[in-house]
Formats: structure tokens, sequence, C-alpha cells
């Protein structure tokens, strides 16, 4: 590397220094914004997304192997309502984004996107720790094993990290100044929920139906989530290669309106 290389480096990796402090700061004042520090505080980061999992999951304790296979009741309620959980809490938070932290835009350095990064963030290690969690007291109990395929489990839950964060940018330019379009998310985000195949495996839904339900990006995320969660789950229902290219379009969409929207914002 030439020093006229360096002199060109250093800025770059100087400034990528300040983002993450930046979002860092906006991660523990969201942290604090939300939970607070009273009672057990920081905590419910991971007990609010814990309780509602371990409901469900016991729910479904009693149940009997899905369909005689390897497939237990309640590690598959657990990742599935826990990755679940994450796209409804992302999606749905996205639409308040801009106008609950107006107030720091004044900064130079806080943007939008740092926001929305920072949101979908604490958002993954919150489920990411609360799905370790459970899946282990699971496994204590006897009601479930470790995932099988660690690598494709976390990369289920990145990607589906990475389909949120897209989705969120879109929401929170689209319901900035639109009120019709706000109260739209909440219920939307509930009507996905019966086709994100959270709670279902592709391979059970008959056609013409599970041909057109493979389209659906959250179905194949949720099918490579399972795959490394249990031994037998097949790879045949997920294409990665397709995840990607949905989330990078989503991704590329939401910075386009990021960047329109910026022009509309007005700072009081």
């Amino acid at each position: 590397m030439t020093q006229e290389d360096k002199r060109d480096y250093h800025p770059f990796l100087a400034a990528l220094s300040i983002q993450f402090r930046v979002i860092g700061a906006l991660i523990m004042r969201e942290l604090h914004t939300r939970y607070g520090r009273e009672n057990i505080g920081y905590l419910w980061m991971i007990l609010e997304p814990a309780l509602l999992a371990a409901a469900i999951a016991a729910f479904h304790s009693g149940s009997k192997n899905h369909y005689s296979t390897d497939i237990l009741p309640v590690p598959f309620t657990i990742v599935g309502y826990t990755a679940y959980y994450m796209f409804r809490a992302v999606v749905n938070r996205a639409e308040g984004t801009i106008e609950s932290n107006q107030s720091l835009l004044y900064h130079r350095r806080v943007t939008i996107l740092d926001l929305s990064i920072a949101r979908t963030v604490l958002e993954f290690i919150s489920v990411l720790f609360t799905m370790i969690l459970l899946l282990t007291l699971a496994a204590l109990f006897g009601l479930g094993d470790m995932p099988y395929r660690w690598i494709y489990l976390l990369g289920g839950f990145i990607l589906m990290t990475w389909f949120c964060f897209g989705l969120a940018l879109i929401v929170t330019s689209w319901t900035y100044d639109n009120r019709t379009a706000a109260r739209l998310v909440h219920p939307m985000t509930y009507l996905a929920l019966p086709l994100s195949g959270a709670f279902v495996i592709l391979s059970w839904v008959p056609e013409p139906y599970r041909s057109l339900l493979y389209w659906f990006p959250m179905v194949q995320i949720f099918e490579m989530i399972r795959y490394g969660q249990f031994e037998y789950a097949e790879s045949i229902h997920f294409d990665m290669l397709y995840i990607i290219l949905i989330c990078a379009l989503l991704t590329y969409t939401g910075l386009i309106l990021m960047r329109r929207l910026r022009h509309h914002i007005h700072l009081r």
C-alpha cells in the first residue's frame, strides 16, 4: 500500500469507527428508553420475548413429534416464534422511528439509517439470546435437542434480520407523515403470520399452495432455520441466493426511499 493509499484509507476507518460508536450509543439509548433501569431493567430485553415464546411452546409440550419425525414440537415452536417475534418487532417499531427520535437528527453524525440499524441490531441480540436460552432449557428438561447445524440456524437468523431491516427501511419511509399507512403496519404483520411459514413446514403443504409459498422469502428463511435446528429437516425448500437477492433488493429500495425522505423531514 502506497503512502497516498494510506492517507485515503485512514479517513475511511476513522469515519467507520465514528459510525460504530454512534450506533452503539443509539443502542444504549434505545435500551434505556425502552426498558429503563427500574425492576429488572435491561433483562426485559430477553425476558419479554422469552415469556411469550415459552408460553406458546408450553401449549405444545405434550404433543407428539410432527409427522413421526425428529421434529419435536417444543424446539419447533421456539425457533419459529422467536424468529417471527423479531420480524414483528422490527417492522412494527419501524413505523415510529423518526417521530420518536427526531431530536437526535439535529446531531450531524446521526442519520435515519443509524436509527434503523440500532433498532434492528438490538432486536437481533434480544431474540438470539432468547432462542439460545429457551433451546438450552428445553434440552435440559428433555423436551428437545440443541441445534444440529448451528451454522444454518445462525445464518437463517442473520438473513431474517436482514430481511426485516430492509422492510423496516421501507416502512419507515412509507409511514412518515402518512397516518393511514402507519395504521396498516401492525395488522399486516399479523396477517403475514399464516404466510410466513413460522409454524408449518413447506413439505406439509399440498400443491399448488406449496409452489406459491416457496416464492415467499420468509418461508424459505424459516425452512433454513429449521434445517439448522433439526437433523432430518430437508434443505430442498430454501435457496440462499434467492433469499440474499430479495434482501438486497429490499435494502436497496429502502435506501432509495430514505434518501428521498431526508428532504421532507422538518426538524422541530
